[in-house]
């Protein structure tokens, strides 16, 4: 374990302990690192990921290799306290107190020194009249500003993959140094100590010629010194490079202090005077700055410095009106606009900041109705104060039902018209015109809005070529193939905002009078924009209607989008739209069937796997169709090589199954994709637990496609982490369209994935509806099976008379089928749930009586469990000698078999009848034991990892020595994560048994001891 680690992106990225690094060595995983720690405690798309690592070209491998990558990231950060990289829909999610990196670091110090300054206004006004006497919180201030600036050393970025990055961040990352730069010059200035900014700033200047706040505070700073003439000419040369280079005259700010200096003591022209000491303006610090121009030289010579006029050039196109206004296209802001504080902050962040060395874009991208031309025109106006010369808008009508997309040549003909162009001189060719506007552009500051956009091809033409432009593109396709544009895909609103959005458009009073109801009906909407706003019209055209009466209409699923609509307005005709342009590409009918394949199933998302099982297709040929669904935004790649359909969309691809597949055709894909998960579930048990193998051959012997391969624990877990609720939704679909044995087979086998991983809520669902499958079989043996895995599952969450009653109900059933070996093993299910009633004479009866049956079968397997059983028994009416008798033969015969879990377990109840017995070392041995077998077999992260490590951390506390309280702590620490994690533990019990100075056992351990 390292001590405090520090995460640094402004210069080499890398995890350091003190000046040693710690890593990543590879170029694409500080790639991984330096986007996650950029948004540190926020989910990072894939997207965004892989173009950290391989820009645009991201490789058809780019998932598995990104999967590598993070797992070697995860292995840097093994041992580095509180930071872990977490899988997070839709990509990954590093958790990190952000001040431990250095760019977060630094802005917190700046976002701390300019609270200390205040804004005291532009610079003019606050370096040209200094007080007397400046507050303690301004030398504060400065102070602050220098620790900041400590910890930008070297060029940001460096070692990452590729030049993605730092095209994206590296200038942002170089205004943020610059401008805290000129906040500490400022600071200097008004302090008074000069000698500083006086050497710096004709470096700075060199460097960044066009920045007017340099400019300002290099002729403030003279100013201040007393050389009011050498101000004058920075001030000149300033304006000279402006207008030569950019064409346009200095800012406001800049305007007003060269006019303050003019005025001061009697100067009321642009002559060069002499300072106030008598001296000639000679050579100083800031001759650097002055150019051998015609200007220049005429102010060495103490000439005016008259600016010369550019000439413009022979055109043989009619020129501009010099008139003309400007363009202000944007629609009216949205009065109902609530949320997405993130993606306008994301998209003002972007197209917000000074000029690049290329025309930023920024495409908004989502499923339709989504949200995107609102969020659009929203930023557009926000922004529009920083483009001072216009604000170009067209809708594009890419995806608009019923109307033929924009053609770009006459677009661009509008554009040319609105910046001043007489009709008569807009080029006809698409080309020719595509030129003239950039041309037109240039250096101005514009920004165009091109909403809902159909492909990059409609889009590109109406590109300016000026860096001082910006681009906001809406479009259900996300637009991939532009170098540089930041994509801002959207989600639906999270309920508080749908809410809110809901409360704008129907009425506060009407939707506060029915909150519940307000609550279903957003959530029947699935945060869907348009569908909320559908739902307020409706509401809104029938006041008599109450809101709990929509809500029931939208309940009725086959009808949610017949109701959802308004005038011309539907929601079923806005994803109508792209679903027949979707059929228009090549890829289009095999897509579209996926697309309603996809539907079928009722599970939250789909792998890859099981999707391709589902189509009957190859995985890659499959993993092409969902990219392709994904692009159209028909689906969700919210995670990699995981997708999901919108509530809404997934009704309309229904609507377009039932038209379009036959109901053998529709049947059979869900057969397939059961059958994928059955397969794959079978195999988790094999390799889990021999006791678990006659579970495999409940159901189908033949399936029609095969499974994914688990090869380690970490597979298996990671697998039932990632299709628990869809493997719960597929049975419980099963059950209800009446497909009792493939309901029943999948839910009898997947109950062992769920109960070793500790997902006993989950596995109480499944057991509940097994229960309701084997009822409709009217089999007995079904019967038997599911009514002993809801007595099982219901034992673990602590329900015991509910426990005992089906447990009770299984056995009778077994006994009447002469199942001796299952006979057994609800006798010992049974005796567990006797003891955790308190009635520990029945709980050794039962456990007895099940060795019996295990000997007369001939299961050692089973005996060993039986036996840890008993060992526990004991061990609660306090005979530790025979607790500890049958605890060493548990676990001397398991010694010979490969169950690893159940000798795991045998050695931890072993380890508790030795601490129960006074004997804390011994067991504090044999957990260790326990602990080193199960994590060496590759398990980690579940319920019986959980107790062993609290048990071991409660028996180095009874051991009593001070050097084993550091180890103490950390297990039962450990042990309350994992169960926090599972969701087996409250916040507040982990919080009351966290802070106890002694152990309090956690409820879940007590009732399974």
């Amino acid at each position: 374990m390292v001590g405090e680690a520090e995460f640094r992106l402004l210069g080499p990225v890398g995890v350091w302990a003190g000046n040693a690094p710690l890593g990543p060595v590879a170029a694409q995983q500080r790639s991984v690192l330096a986007i996650l720690l950029l948004n540190v405690n926020r989910t990072v798309h894939f997207d965004r990921l892989a173009a950290a690592v391989w820009g645009q070209e991201v490789p058809m491998s780019a998932r598995n290799a990104m999967q590598g990558y993070v797992s070697r990231l995860r292995r840097v950060l093994r041992d580095v306290p509180d930071a872990e990289v977490t899988t997070s829909s839709p990509g990954y999610r590093l958790k990190l107190d952000p001040l431990r990196v250095d760019v977060h670091l630094a802005r917190h110090l700046v976002r701390q020194a300019r609270a200390k300054a205040g804004e005291p206004g532009d610079d003019a006004s606050l370096l040209l009249g200094l007080p007397e006497d400046v507050p303690d919180d301004v030398l504060d201030a400065g102070n602050l500003l220098r620790q900041a600036l400590t910890l930008w050393n070297e060029p940001p970025l460096g070692g990452v993959a590729g030049s993605w990055l730092q095209e994206t961040f590296g200038a942002s990352l170089e205004e943020e140094r610059l401008a805290a730069l000129e906040d500490r010059i400022a600071i200097d200035v008004r302090l008074g100590h000069l000698h500083g900014p006086l050497a710096e700033l004709p470096v700075l200047l060199k460097e960044h010629p066009l920045r007017e706040r340099l400019v300002a505070l290099a002729m403030t700073a003279l100013h201040r010194d007393g050389r009011r003439a050498d101000a004058l000419r920075i001030f000149r040369e300033a304006r000279e490079r402006l207008v030569t280079d950019l064409g346009i005259e200095p800012g406001a700010d800049l305007q007003r202090l060269h006019q303050h200096l003019l005025t001061v003591e009697g100067i009321q022209d642009t002559s060069v005077a002499a300072d106030r000491r008598g001296n000639t303006p000679a050579a100083s610090a800031f001759a650097v700055w002055r150019r051998d121009t015609p200007a220049a030289a005429a102010v060495r010579r103490g000439e005016n410095a008259a600016v010369p006029v550019k000439q413009p050039r022979p055109d043989r196109h009619p020129p501009a009106s010099a008139q003309a206004p400007l363009p202000r296209e944007l629609p009216a802001d949205l009065a109902a606009f609530v949320g997405r504080s993130a993606e306008v902050r994301l998209v003002r962040d972007l197209l917000g900041r000074d000029a690049a060395d290329h025309v930023r874009v920024c495409q908004i991208s989502g499923i339709a109705g989504i949200g995107k031309s609102a969020l659009a025109i929203h930023a557009a106006h926000a922004l529009a104060g920083r483009y001072p010369d216009g604000q170009l808008y067209v809708d594009l009508h890419g995806a608009s039902p019923h109307t033929t997309p924009l053609d770009p040549a006459e677009v661009l003909g509008r554009f040319l018209r609105s910046l001043g162009l007489p009709g008569s001189g807009v080029p006809a060719d698409l080309e020719e015109a595509a030129a003239r506007f950039r041309s037109m552009t240039q250096g101005k500051r514009l920004l165009v809005v091109l909403d809902n956009a159909r492909d990059a091809a409609q889009v590109r033409p109406l590109l300016p070529g000026s860096p001082t432009c910006a681009v906001l593109v809406t479009s259900r396709r996300m637009l991939t193939s532009f170098d540089g544009v930041l994509q801002v895909p959207l989600d639906v609103l999270p309920d508080g905002d749908a809410l809110d959005l809901l409360t704008r458009l129907a009425g506060e009073q009407r939707i506060t009078a029915e909150r519940a109801a307000a609550a279903d009906l957003v959530r029947l909407c699935g945060g869907h924009p348009l569908a909320l706003c559908l739902a307020a019209a409706r509401l809104n055209a029938r006041p008599s209607w109450p809101v709990s009466l929509l809500a029931g209409r939208l309940t009725t699923a086959q009808h949610r989008l017949d109701e959802l609509r308004a005038d011309d307005r539907a929601v079923r005709a806005s994803f109508h739209a792209s679903y027949q342009e979707l059929k228009t590409d090549p890829d289009g009918p095999a897509a579209a069937r996926m697309f309603r394949l996809l539907s079928l199933l009722d599970g939250h998302d789909i792998g890859l796997p099981a999707a391709a099982a589902l189509a009957d297709l190859p995985q890659t040929r499959a993993q092409r169709l969902l990219d392709h669904l994904s692009d159209a935004q028909l689906v969700d790649n919210h995670a990699p090589d995981r997708y999901r359909q919108h509530d809404l969309l997934r009704l309309f691809a229904r609507e377009r199954a039932a038209d379009e597949d036959t109901e053998q055709d529709r049947t059979a894909a869900v057969e397939r994709a059961l059958h994928h998960y059955l397969a794959t579930a079978r195999s988790s048990a094999r390799r889990h637990k021999h006791a678990s193998f006659w579970r495999t051959e409940i159901g189908p012997r033949y399936l029609a496609q095969p499974g994914t391969p688990l090869h380690t624990p970490e597979d298996m877990r990671a697998w039932v982490e990632q299709e628990e609720g869809n493997v719960v939704a597929a049975v419980g679909q099963m059950v209800r369209t009446g497909s009792a044995d493939l309901a029943m087979a999948l839910a009898v086998v997947f109950a062992v994935s769920l109960f070793n991983h500790g997902l006993w809520l989950s596995q109480l669902t499944l057991a509940t509806w097994a229960l309701q499958a084997a009822r409709q079989s009217g089999d007995t043996h079904y019967q038997a099976i599911a009514l002993g895995d809801l007595g099982w599952c219901e034992l673990c969450l602590g329900r015991r008379a509910e426990a005992i009653g089906h447990l009770r109900q299984s056995l009778t059933a077994q006994e009447e089928l002469g199942n001796l070996h299952r006979q057994a093993s609800v006798l010992d299910q049974l005796g567990v749930a006797y003891r955790g009633a308190g009635r520990f004479d029945e709980a050794i009866e039962h456990h007895l009586r099940a060795l019996h049956l295990d000997r007369a079968v001939g299961d050692t397997e089973s005996m060993c469990a039986r036996l840890a059983h008993l060992c526990v028994a004991y061990q609660r009416l306090g005979r530790f000698t025979e607790a500890i008798d049958v605890g060493v033969r548990a676990v001397d015969l398991l010694g010979t078999t490969n169950a690893t879990a159940d000798l795991v377990s045998a050695i931890g109840n072993l380890a508790e009848a030795y601490r129960l017995a006074g004997q804390p070392q011994q067991a504090a041995g044999h957990y260790r034991r326990a602990l080193h077998l199960y994590q060496e077999a590759g398990y980690a992260g579940d319920y019986r990892e959980a107790e062993i490590s609290w048990g071991l951390g409660h028996a180095l506390h009874d051991v009593g020595d001070t050097s084993h309280e550091g180890e103490a702590l950390r297990s039962r620490r450990h042990a309350l994560s994992i169960l926090r994690r599972l969701g087996l533990i409250t916040p507040e019990e982990h919080h009351t048994i966290d802070t106890s100075a002694t152990p309090l056992t956690p409820e879940v351990i007590r009732r399974h001891l």
